[in-house]
């Protein structure tokens, strides 16, 4: 029944020679260039641009700023996908999987265990390729299943204030490559609770490489989930920092069908997450970019 919605959704937007993408543009562009440090980073793939283009339009809808983004793409997204989101952000950095490799090559190279990891799971380009390209002192992580639909203070009062801490999108249960107190014994370092990736603020300063190192090497042939890598290592990078800590409740991360009465964002998980997302966050596209096409008219 989703899957039939959503299909329903994109053949409305096709009758109106709409899209996504180009609902976005109206429901998003503000008029101040973008500022240069936090950037914000995300990782995209073939399947996973489009809605990347809604989360992204979606932060800076309600945070009120433009941003300067980082587009990550894992080797999926072709040249026709490019210049879509390029037409969306026109003044975001598309790193292209080809170019991140080269670049990856040299930043790992005393780290074997992570550019073995990098090699075998998409997802650990998150972890490892984020910070290597973000150029200031602070770096947002925000992946393209998380949509804003209020503002985030929090997040603001942290770029606001310039602090040094780590903030996280609590998970619903942990999501680690391997129970966090084995990753406790071995390092000698308490991860937080139920630490979740999708949302991530932090200082590059915080990514310790040697550390990840250590955790890959001793986890990659046991590792229960190793598609979780990344995840484990943002959380062990923040809980060796060690300041900071999670986002309010408010910033959800749920398993239903609607997301809660006054939620600041929400990060949408399970089997039909993108048809829940397409069909919550396109409708709240829809009414938004009419309002603001109804406001410019008058």
């Amino acid at each position: 029944m989703l899957k039939e919605f959503r299909r329903a959704v994109r053949k409305v937007l096709a009758r109106t020679g709409a899209s996504a993408g180009d609902v976005a543009i109206s429901w998003r562009r503000r008029s101040q260039r973008p500022g240069g440090d936090p950037t914000v980073h995300m990782l995209v793939s073939s399947k996973t641009w489009h809605a990347g283009i809604m989360a992204a339009a979606s932060f800076e809808q309600h945070t009120g700023r433009r941003w300067k983004f980082f587009i990550h793409e894992d080797g999926t997204v072709d040249e026709a996908a490019r210049e879509k989101i390029l037409h969306v952000f026109p003044d975001a950095t598309f790193v292209s999987r080809r170019e991140a490799d080269a670049k990856m090559q040299d930043v790992l190279k005393f780290y074997p265990a992570c550019a073995d990891q990098r090699s075998r799971h998409n997802l650990f380009l998150k972890f490892s390729d984020f910070a290597a390209f973000a150029p200031g002192r602070r770096f947002l992580v925000l992946d393209s299943d998380v949509i804003f639909y209020r503002p985030p203070k929090e997040i603001l009062d942290w770029v606001d204030s310039g602090a040094a801490t780590c903030l996280y999108n609590e998970d619903t249960k942990e999501k680690y490559c391997i129970p966090r107190g084995h990753i406790g014994e071995a390092l000698g370092i308490d991860l937080w609770p139920r630490f979740n990736s999708g949302l991530v603020l932090l200082p590059r300063e915080a990514v310790d490489l040697s550390l990840a190192e250590r955790l890959v090497t001793a986890f990659r042939t046991t590792a229960h989930h190793p598609q979780f890598f990344e995840q484990t290592l943002y959380g062990l990078m923040a809980s060796a920092w060690g300041l900071g800590g999670a986002l309010p409740p408010a910033y959800e991360i749920s398993w239903g069908y609607l997301r809660q009465r006054g939620a600041v964002c929400r990060h949408y998980v399970g089997d039909f997450k993108y048809d829940l997302l397409y069909i919550e966050a396109g409708a709240a596209m829809l009414v938004s970019g009419l309002k603001n096409a109804l406001s410019s008219k008058n």
